[in-house]
């Protein structure tokens, strides 16, 4: 299933109730799946990494945006 991010526009933070089940996915075989799909993985994982650095530092330095990116990280 594929996002088409121009159209699909998420789920409002009030509206998130979201169970683990829910957000894991099935496993990746990497014996099956081509180099592609490990690439990927591999690079999507660094990216929500640096996201979640690159807003603990931001709060840090900002006082206003501290309670929101709490709650976006809390989410």
């Amino acid at each position: 299933m594929a996002i088409d991010l121009l159209k699909d526009r998420g789920t409002p933070l009030e509206k998130q109730q979201f169970t683990w089940r829910d957000l894991v996915q099935p496993p990746y075989s990497k014996l099956d799946d081509d180099a592609f799909t490990r690439v990927r993985v591999i690079l999507m994982n660094g990216i929500e990494s640096e996201a979640l650095r690159f807003q603990h530092a931001c709060a840090r330095m900002n006082a206003e945006l501290q309670v929101p990116l709490a709650r976006v990280r809390r989410v």
